[in-house]
């Protein structure tokens, strides 16, 4: 029966999606985003890590990852491989943006737990979503069980992420790498929701159409001088009828 209700949560989530991660959250993710919290970790990360092969590795890490999904690019029709190197970039960019954010705020503290907060909330709402799961219904998840989600387990991570940006922007520096780890939290749908889109992708990959070029068609000049003779032809059609 658990089995059976995680099933049908799943299924109700692939149901929303209707392709590939999109092309702005791709852009979005490799021009803007992931250099930031790359950028985040670069500054500070060897402070919080204090190791330096661990750090360097990440680096290299980074790196790596940025410059795949410049060429996965190539495949942007399909989106597969978009759509993996997304997820790429986030699992690694919530590792530079936790531990960047963790330096600015100077608590090197609870690392762990920060950056497991995302896990921790995806299960958690697998388990809600499967308790509210109606077995017996085509709708599988009322709309009522939908604002339940939203009001009561996604909305305050994000009050909350929003109180500990706005107290660090005031001078409590303190509070930036709670305000990062809880924001990280109330999208940790993320840590799985990515893989619906690759299956997608996966899934759909024939049904994208090469373009063709559109061939020069010849009209023989005596075709086009013979027009008259058509109309007529037309007009002799109609007066027949």
């Amino acid at each position: 029966m658990i089995l059976e209700r995680i099933k049908k949560t799943f299924e109700f989530q692939r149901s929303r999606i209707k392709g590939p991660v999109p092309l702005w959250g791709v852009l979005n993710g490799i021009f803007i985003l992931y250099p930031i919290s790359f950028l985040a970790f670069f500054a500070g990360g060897l402070e919080v890590l204090n190791n330096p092969s661990l750090y360097q590795g990440l680096i290299i890490t980074g790196i790596v990852v940025w410059v795949l999904n410049l060429v996965f690019l190539l495949d942007l029709k399909r989106g597969i491989l978009t759509s993996f190197g997304t997820y790429l970039m986030y699992l690694t960019g919530h590792i530079y943006i936790i531990i960047g954010f963790g330096a600015m705020s100077g608590d090197h503290n609870f690392i762990g737990l920060k950056l497991s907060l995302p896990l921790i909330q995806s299960i958690i709402v697998i388990a809600v979503m499967s308790c509210l799961v109606n077995l017996d219904s085509e709708e599988i998840i009322s709309q009522k069980a939908s604002k339940f989600m939203v009001n009561f387990l996604l909305a305050p991570p994000l009050i909350l992420s929003c109180v500990c940006i706005f107290l660090a922007m005031f001078g409590y520096e303190y509070f930036w790498g709670w305000g990062a780890s809880l924001l990280s939290m109330a999208f940790g749908q993320a840590v799985y929701l990515p893989w619906f889109y690759i299956i997608y992708a996966y899934q759909h990959r024939h049904d994208v159409k090469e373009t063709r070029p559109i061939k020069h068609i010849e009209v023989s000049s005596d075709l086009i001088q013979n027009k008259e003779f058509d109309k007529n032809r037309f007009k002799k059609e109609k007066k027949h009828d």
